[in-house]
């Protein structure tokens, strides 16, 4: 069955807790996620990334970038990028 987008995406209502309090397995969305996350929202202002640049080195699969939002761990800043990229 192929995927479907969500009809009215909504991130899950802890993400920043989610994200900030998570210690996920490698190669997974979730650590795609946080380390996204870290980059762009708790890094130190020399090494911090806007949500352009982080999504651009990021470089997301498709795959993970569709369980990504299934979960709802996708930010609503990145999310027209991130369903771009699902729907490759």
């Amino acid at each position: 069955m192929p995927w479907q987008q969500p009809a009215n995406y909504k991130p899950r209502d802890d993400l920043k807790h989610y994200l900030e309090g998570s210690a996920p397995k490698m190669n997974t969305p979730e650590m795609d996620m946080v380390i996204y996350w870290q980059w762009v929202h708790r890094s130190l202002a020399a090494f911090r990334k806007t949500p352009v640049e982080a999504w651009d080195e990021l470089d997301m699969t498709p795959e993970h970038a569709r369980q990504a939002i299934d979960r709802g761990i996708i930010p609503l800043e990145i999310y027209a990028e991130a369903l771009a990229r699902a729907r490759l």
